[in-house]
């Protein structure tokens, strides 16, 4: 038939050069299939474009854990400063008491004074 005239091609071969022509090649990939017809000429500048992407990503990544990071020194900073704060509430919240106490403690020394002078 054709195929006298045409060089034999194997079934994975039809299909690959169909689905190169007609849809993404991550099908065939995925499939472990390397697309027919692909240039060994486009092979260093995909790697060098894979090579700039990682070279990306690992600055984006490292931009990223930088902010991650100085946002975590900054909350630790703030709760440092709002135990000290705290610790500084409590100390003053004793005091007011024990000032409270002395008041109480004199104002019922004038209280039974005062009832003692009135009998």
């Amino acid at each position: 038939m054709f195929q006298s005239n045409m060089e034999a091609l194997s079934s994975v071969q039809v299909v690959s050069q169909v689905l190169t022509k007609n849809s993404s090649k991550s099908f065939l990939r995925s499939l472990g299939i390397k697309p027919v017809g692909s240039s060994t000429s486009t092979a260093p500048h995909e790697s060098e474009l894979r090579e700039q992407l990682a070279v990306k990503a690992r600055a984006a990544v490292q931009d990223e854990l930088d902010a991650l990071k100085k946002r975590s020194d900054d909350a630790n900073e703030k709760l440092e400063r709002q135990q000290r704060e705290m610790k500084e509430m409590r100390k003053q919240a004793e005091m007011t008491q024990k000032e409270m106490q002395e008041n109480n403690a004199l104002l019922k020394r004038l209280l039974s004074f005062n009832n003692v002078s009135s009998t």
